[in-house]
Parts: structure tokens; sequence; C-alpha cells
């Protein structure tokens, strides 16, 4: 590495310093040195003194070729930034450089075969590429010196098919000057604000790389020249424009080539870049239908979770349709990864894999060569760049150990990973020699566990070096002590995806039966010193993130400890995952648990056994809570049928699974599975446990609920009161779930319109509530929130919004600005502005609520899309039915897609559009849709429900309208919150029960507080 000492300098033709500008780096003083002078700590002219003609970009050893050409440069009066510091392994760019690029109108690359290897170089030239490509001049602005004989090294293609210059002799020096004064004369104007990079944002969570990546530059355009194909339409097929794969055997860099990909080229993208791990499975004996159909299932999932939707309730066509949709508002180019793709994907599947819109830019990764699209062949690294990664860790002692070192990079066959994994022993032990380790590889290779493994990289990595590859992990994996390899093989058992370090530590704390700074410190210990072996590798930082190899996990699941330890530690793996995901039964946001999901699925997947039992519960609550209620009641139905088999179909635990089955179908909006299952659950406990149990009266409480729901009030008011009778009589007055079981019966009162009765209710409510929990407390500010509706729905405006300001301002204090909660709230206090008329005041808010339900929930959770709806009749209020009309589609077509085409909100969707139809004129397709709602409505809900009714009565209107042309009042239609999804407090979802670790509802409140301003007929 060369001194640090070293300087930037700016040349000109005159003898006058053109820029006029020291500035001073170091402690030393002194005069401007002459040309060729490298010493001092200066530099001469500086980036912000005015446009320079070129800045001059080579590697540090072609110094000497240089400085003679920038001479005759400068002779010429050209003026000449010369990067001299020499930091030719510098990962990045200096801002002193990137501000120097900013001054040049042009940049010149003296690209000998040594400039490609350094990295300092390639960043300045990739910042030159993106800069002249963001003008539409990269062929004008970038000239290459080539003073080699051949071309083939210079990257990437389209400056080896431009015209480039050579160097040598007087004659080849004045074309130079030529093309620079001829190009330097077209470009008037520096690169300037185009050099600087625009860093975009990683979904699900940014990959840091690894510092050890080494060479692949011609890789690295390569895929960029694919990817921007048509803008390079002279040297590429336009048909493949927009894809390619990297494909290559197991462990030869090919995720970690994207990875440096995304960071390096990621200005290239600013929508963003996407990444999404396929996974697939490389057992020789894996059926290729099934790893098929598992590729799609996994990236359905990523996509669903990124973007908030239910992956369980969405085909995949209306997942893609939602990202291409989310792609086409941003606006801008992004990059989309799909990692390790199984090989021999149908066409069909591989487009389904793709980025769905024409601005994203597709990489998938593969070890099947098969495919179609254009290609990056990711091979064994060149010996060079093995010897350069192997020897990172300590440079050979001598040349013996030089020799050994060589013969090692050959005998491991230059493959990536195997070169790492030895780098590290390297690293792991300073004491041992390049020697030694060659004959620890021999030594290790004999038993039956090592043929297995041989046997089963050789099927995956068909190379003459299995054997010594096979060694080579197998001894890394030997070097762990207890600590470090427990981690590993837990690490193995996890699904193929980032590993949260916060799992990591749970697992460890449950393995050593501690929760105290010392299994900090064992887990930071095992993670140092599997990371110095590179058996892992950190993805992220923040959150940190960690991830195995595939060869490596199979290593490790290959050599298994006795049947026993092994139970023992997928018993720690298991309840160290459950203990995390059990944070669903707490209130407030759980994005903090979208990462371990992954491997609490996998975990299900793969034990079924009772010690599975919590694990699944906790994920299908959590499911339920992220907005996906079918995925929930998959994983519910699963559970009820162990817990049926195992514990017996009445124990309190299975029922307690059975009502939230249940309750799981309701947030689905399958009323017709919902109801019978509340049923069936309540008689069950009322046999088992008696009437008066808590338990039997929360099932009381729910039946009554989903007969709300269902618009069944008849049947719902009667049951909500003899069970608010039954808990004042068993559990008090004041009881929590006494005061939901109230707070349920006023909104049921209100919901039949005795608003004169459901008031009172409330009021007494928000008051227990106050004196009991505090006036701070959610509970309350549900309450408050409720009675504050109840207000609107009586005309009471001036006495309701007071109490929406309060709850907004304590909602942010309490539960923080972005909880999902106060988004809603803030959300309703627009709903309430829209009411008093004061719309000035309504539609910032309204606007707000949308934007950062769409940032903390995702474009199609279900309260986003109430957000949506809520800010679509906003505008109709203030007659901007042009903007209200697209909103209300899409929030039509957001619910068809999220909650399905029969939810009661879908419906409810359907009627708000038909309704903007009628107020824009086109009563054609407002007919036609109302009628289309009221079928549906009267086949799901029946003609008794309020929300038929409202459809029914606005369809007539229409009618009329049609028959007649009658002007139809607003008076005449009058607009109201609907019953069916009021923006109330809904008091219907599945809580934790006191007494068990089993889901259940005491309570049965749900935050529905944004749900979408609908209309009841006057």
């Amino acid at each position: 590495m060369p001194s640090t000492g070293t300087f930037s300098r700016a040349y000109a033709g005159s003898s006058e310093d053109p820029w006029g500008v020291r500035v001073r780096l170091g402690g030393l003083t002194g005069a401007r040195g002459r040309p060729g002078d490298v010493s001092g700590e200066w530099v001469f002219g500086g980036a912000g003194g005015g446009p320079c003609d070129a800045f001059f970009s080579y590697a540090r050893t072609d110094r000497e070729r240089v400085l003679p050409v920038v001479e005759g440069l400068r002779a010429a009066g050209l003026k000449v930034f010369l990067d001299e510091t020499g930091i030719d392994e510098f990962e990045g760019i200096t801002p002193a450089i990137q501000a120097a690029l900013a001054q040049a109108r042009l940049f010149v690359a003296f690209y000998s075969t040594t400039y490609p290897t350094r990295p300092a170089c390639q960043w300045e030239l990739l910042t030159a590429f993106r800069a002249a490509t963001a003008l539409g001049e990269a062929s004008q602005r970038i000239l290459v010196v080539n003073p080699e004989e051949r071309a083939d090294h210079i990257e990437p293609v389209e400056l080896r098919d431009a015209r480039y210059a050579t160097v040598g002799g007087e004659e080849a020096l004045g074309r130079l000057v030529e093309r620079l004064r001829a190009k330097a004369g077209q470009s008037t104007s520096p690169l300037g604000d185009a050099v600087v990079q625009e860093r975009p944002v990683w979904r699900p969570a940014e990959h840091t790389g690894s510092p050890r990546f080494v060479g692949r530059v011609t890789e690295f355009w390569q895929l960029h020249s694919y990817l921007h194909a048509l803008e390079y339409a002279a040297t590429h097929d336009e048909a493949s424009a927009g894809q390619a794969v990297i494909a290559g055997l197991g462990g030869m860099g090919k995720t970690l080539l994207a990875e440096q990909y995304a960071h390096r080229f990621g200005s290239f993208y600013p929508g963003g870049i996407y990444w999404f791990a396929a996974a697939a499975s490389h057992d020789p004996g894996t059926n290729p239908e099934e790893a098929q159909e598992e590729a799609r299932a996994q990236h359905h999932q990523q996509i669903a979770r990124i973007f908030g939707i239910d992956p369980a309730q969405a085909t995949l066509e209306e997942i893609r349709e939602t990202a291409r949709r989310h792609i086409e508002q941003t606006g801008k180019p992004c990059l989309w990864v799909v990692d390790d793709i199984p090989g021999r994907l149908p066409l069909e599947v591989v487009r389904e894999l793709a980025c769905p819109h024409p601005l994203g830019r597709t990489v998938m990764t593969t070890r099947w060569r098969g495919y179609q699209l254009p290609a990056v062949d990711v091979d064994v690294l060149p010996r060079d760049e093995a010897w350069r990664l192997l020897t990172s860790a300590r440079a050979p002692a001598g040349l013996e150990e030089e020799a050994a070192a060589g013969d090692l990079v050959g005998a491991l066959g230059c493959h990536a990973l195997a070169v790492d994994l030895a780098r590290g022993c390297i690293a792991d032990q300073p004491s041992l020699t390049y020697q030694q380790l060659r004959a620890d590889l021999a030594d290790t290779q004999h038993g039956d566990a090592f043929q297995d493994l041989v046997d089963d990289i050789e099927a995956q990595v068909p190379t003459g070096h299995t054997r010594d590859i096979a060694a080579t992990f197998t001894r890394s994996l030997s070097r762990l002590d207890r600590a470090a390899l427990t981690l590993m093989r837990a690490a193995a058992v996890l699904a193929r995806a980032p590993i949260p370090e916060a799992l990591l530590h749970a697992i460890t704390a449950e393995a050593t039966g501690s929760e105290d700074t010392d299994t900090d410190r064992a887990l930071r210990r095992a993670l140092s010193a599997v990371q110095r072996l590179s058996v892992i590798r950190q993805d992220s930082t923040d959150p940190p993130t960690w991830s195995v190899h595939a060869l490596v996990a199979r290593t490790l699941l290959l050599q298994r400890q006795s049947s026993a330890a092994w139970q023992v530690l997928c018993t720690a793996v298991v309840a160290a995952t459950t203990r995390l995901m059990k944070q669903a039964y707490s209130p407030g946001r759980l994005d903090h648990l979208a990462a371990i999901a992954p491997h609490a699925r996998a975990l299900t997947d793969l034990f079924d056994t009772p010690n599975a039992l919590d694990l699944l519960e906790a994920l299908a609550r959590y499911d339920y809570k992220t907005g996906q209620p079918t995925s929930a009641a998959h994983h519910y139905v699963r559970l009820e049928a162990a817990q049926s088999r195992i514990i017996g179909p009445d124990h309190p635990r299975t029922l307690e699974t059975r009502n939230a089955l249940a309750g799981a179908y309701e947030q689905a909006g399958r009323l017709s599975e919902a109801i019978p299952l509340y049923q069936r659950t309540l008689a069950d406990r009322e046999r088992v446990l008696g009437p008066d149990h808590p338990d039997t009266l929360i099932s009381r409480n729910n039946l009554a609920y989903a007969y709300r729901v269902a618009g069944r009030l008849d049947d719902a008011i009667p049951l909500l009161k003899r069970t608010l009778a039954d808990m004042e009589r068993v559990l008090g007055p004041d009881h929590p779930s006494t005061l939901h079981s109230r707070n349920n019966l006023a909104y049921t009162y209100e919901a039949a319109e005795r608003l004169d009765e459901a008031i009172p209710l409330y009021q007494r409510t928000l008051a227990d509530r106050e004196r009991v929990l505090g006036p701070d407390h959610p509970d309350t500010l549900i309450s408050r929130n409720n009675l504050a509706f109840a207000y609107l729905g009586v005309e009471r405006p001036d006495e309701a919004v007071p109490l929406f300001e309060r709850i907004l301002a304590d909602a942010v204090l309490v539960l923080g600005p972005d909880h999902p909660d106060t988004l809603a709230y803030r959300g309703n206090l627009g709903r309430a502005y829209r009411e008093a008329g004061r719309l000035e005041e309504a539609m910032p808010l309204l606007q707000s609520a949308l934007v950062d339900m769409e940032r903390v929930l995702g474009p199609d959770h279900p309260d986003t899309l109430t957000s949506r709806n809520n800010l679509a009749y906003g505008y109709e209020a203030a007659g901007r039915l042009d903007k209200a009309v697209p909103l209300y589609q899409q929030t039509l077509a957001g619910r068809k897609r999220v909650l399905g085409p029969d939810h009661p909100d879908t419906l409810a969707a359907g009627d708000d559009l038909a309704y903007a139809y009628q107020g824009t004129g086109r009563l054609d397709e407002a007919i036609q849709l109302f009628r289309q709602t009221l079928d549906d409505a009267v086949r799901v809900l029946g003609w008794e429900h309020p929300l038929t009714n409202t459809i029914n009565r606005h369809h007539a209107f229409a009618l009329v309208k049609q028959l007649f042309g009658e002007h139809i009042a607003p008076r005449d239609c009058d607009r109201a919150p609907q019953p069916s999804s009021g923006e109330h407090i809904s008091e219907g979802d599945i809580e934790q029960s006191e007494s068990s670790d089993v889901q259940d509802d005491p309570e049965g409140e749900a935050d529905d507080s944004g749900t979408d301003g609908g209309r009841e007929g006057g």
C-alpha cells in the first residue's frame, strides 16, 4: 500500500496557478511543487476554483507512463486535473476527488491492464460514467487512453467499442490533444451535480456485501451493459434488454457479485433496490416441480410483505400488479434482484419472478446456465485474484510460504468460497503457516462423514477439486469452539434468509440458560470466531443480520451431533424463536418481527412436534395482527388439528384456538365460516367450562360482534346485553372485559341508529376507563374516539372536534407519531374537520395520514386502503371529483385484492365509487356498478344488512335520475358512516387470554379507527 503522505494536483500549461487556490491538508507549509514532484501534502488548485478541461484517472503503478502524457497536454494549453492520491485500494471516492470530477468537462482514463484491478480507479470511472450517462453524453464525455496492444481489458464494452486513443510518440500525443480540445469544446459545461450519487433505498433491508470482495470488474460491466442494453442498442439485442442472470456453481460468489453491483452501481437505480431470496434447494433429490412451486411461493410472499399484502389472500398476479403500480408511481429506475433461483424453471415462471414494470432492471442468480437470458458467467476466480483473496489476511513470509500459498490456491481450484474459508483459517491462527494449512487439509480427508460431504458437494459443485474444497469446509468448522459451533448449527437449521442478530442472541440465551451480559459477550465471541473463519457473514448492520452459505449449512447438517444433542439444539432454536414471535401478543407495531417470521415458518414446517405448537400459534397471531388473516387461518387450522389430537378437542387451549380461527375468518370477511365456528365454540365452552366462565363470556361477546358485522343486529343486541350483564355480575363493573363489552353494545346500538342509547353508554365507558385505566391509556383513547364519532352521528361537530384533537395530541405523546393508531387518529380528525365543513384543515391531515400509512404499513394494508378512501371522500366533499374517482378506483381494486371481492369493506368501496361516478355524470357506469355491488351484498350479507339497504337506496336514486333526469340533492341522499365499516374502534380483535399463552378475546377490541367514510342513505 503506498504511503498516504501524497497529494493531488491540478496542472495547467501556464506558469501561474490557473485556479489560484492552495488547500492545505496536513501540517506542512511550502510553495507550489514542480510538475513531477510527488512529495508533500498539498492539493494545488483545488476542485472549487473553477472548471478544468479533463480529469485524468490512472493506476498508481502507471505513474511514470502517465506524467509525460499529462505534461504534453499541459504544454498544449489544456487544464488537467491529475489524481495522485495513491489510494489504489480505496473502496470508494473521496469528497475531494468527487469535487474535482464535478469541475471537469471530460474524464480521461489511462486504461492499462492494471487500471481495472484498482478499486479507486473503478470508482472514478464509474462516477464519471454515471454522470455522463445522466447528461446523455457518455461517449462524448469519457475518453480512454489505451497504452496496451490489445483492447479486451477495457470495460465497459461501450468504451472499448468507441474509438479510443493510444500513446507513443509525438504524433499520438498530438492526436490526443486534438481530440481532447474538440471534445472539451463540445462540452461547454462541467459534469457538475451529475457526479453526486443518490443513495437508493433497499427493500426489505440493505445488504452490506463483503469487505474482502476482489476482482470481477469484467462481470460488473457486463452485467450493467446487459441491464441497460436499450441505452446501448448498437451493441446489444433489444429483445434481451433489462434482464440478466448471474450463473455459476455453488460458492463462486454470485450473490456477492449481485450485492456489490447493487452498491457500486446503486446510483443508477434511484427508485430503490428490491432484494428477494428464492433460496433454492440444491439437494439433488429435490423434485423440480416442488422447487418451482417453492420458488414462486417464496417470491409471492416476499413481494407481498414489502408492499403490506396478505400473501395468502391475493394471487401472484394481484401482488405483482401492486408492485407494478408502486414502481410506476415512484417513476424512477429500480433494481430487482432475485437471488438463488432453481434451475429449469419454465419461461412463464421466470417472467413471474422478473420486475413487473419496465422501469425495473432484473438480476437473477442461479446455478443453472440454461436460461435463455443474457448471462454473466461467474466461474472460479482468476489465479491472481484468488491469491489476493487468500493472502489478504497475512502476506506470505518468504518464498516457501509464497509457493505453499500458490499450491493451496491451485488445490482449491480458485473456488471463491473455499479460498475465503482458507483465508479465514489463516486470519484465525496468526501462527499457522500456509504449509501447515495445506498439510491439515490433506489430513482431514478421511472418514465416512467426510465422504458423505464430498459426495454432496460434488453433486452441487462438480469440479476436480471437490475433496480439497470439502476438506476446507470441514477444517474451518473444526476450529470452532463449542459455543461457536452450536451457534452455526442453530443457524443451519433456520431458513436460508438473513438471520436477525436478535434471534441469534435469543438462541444463545436459550442454549446457555442465561439472559445477562455474559450471554451478549458469548454471542459476540462466537460471531467474531465464525466471522474470522468466513463461515458466516454480516448482511446488514441496521438492524444487524447474518447469513450462512448453503454449502456451509449443508456441511453442518451432514455433521450432526448425537440424536439427543440434536434434539436439545432444535428445542432451543424453536423455544428462542417462539419467545421472540410472542411479541405479536403485545400492542403496537410488529414490523420488527418481519425478519424473524421466515425462520418461524421454516421451523414450523420442519418440526411437527408439540414443542413447535407454541411457535405455530405465535406465527398465526403475527399473521393476524399484520393483516394476513387467510395465512393466520391456515396456521390456526393446523394448530387446532394438532391440539385436538394431542390434548383433546374439548381442552380449553383447543377451544381458544378455535375461537381465534373464527376471528381470523371474520377478519378475512368469511362470515359464513366465522359465525358457525363462534357458535360451536360458545356451545362447547358452556358445556365444558360453564355459562359464567370468563372464556364463555368471551365467546358470547365475539359471537355477538360477528352478528353485528353481518348486520344481524336483532341477534347481536340481546346477546351483547346478556353478556354485559353477566360480565358485570361475574367480573365486576370495572373489569377491562366488562368495559370492552359495554363499548361493543354501544357500538351496536349506534349501528342500529339508536344513538340515544349509544351515547350514554359511550360516555359511561369513557368515564370508567379514565378512572380505572387513566386518561392516556390506549383503551381510553379508543373510548374517546368512539364517543366523538357518535357525536358526529348526531350532528354535534362542536363537541366531536375537540375530542378528536385531544385524542391525536395524546396519541402522539403516548404511542408515538408513527404508531398505526396515531395515523388512524390523524385521519379521523381530518374526517371530523371535513364533517364540520373545515375542508382547508381537513385535506392536509387526510393527505398526510395516507402518505404515512403507505410508508409505515404499506400501500395495500387494510388501514392504508381505508385512509385512501377517506382522502377520496374529502376530495369529493371539496368538489374535486377528478381527484376523488381515481382514489376510489384504487381503493376498490386494493380491497378486492387484499380483502377479497365479498368482504363488506370491498362492497362499501364499490358503493362509494358508483356514487362518485354518478356525481361526474357517468350514470350508466354508476348504475352498472351499483347493480353488481347490490347483487353481491344481497348474496353475502342478505337484504336486512344496513350496508345492503344503503346500496339499494343509492341504486334506486340512480335509476330515478336515469329515468327522469332529476338532480339528486345532497339532503336526498345523505352520507353517514356505514355501520359495516365505520371509523370506530370496533372491538373485535382476538387478544391473548391472561390465563394462558393461547390467543383469545377477553375484550374483542380491535383498532379499526381508520375505517372508511362510507354512506348511509337518508
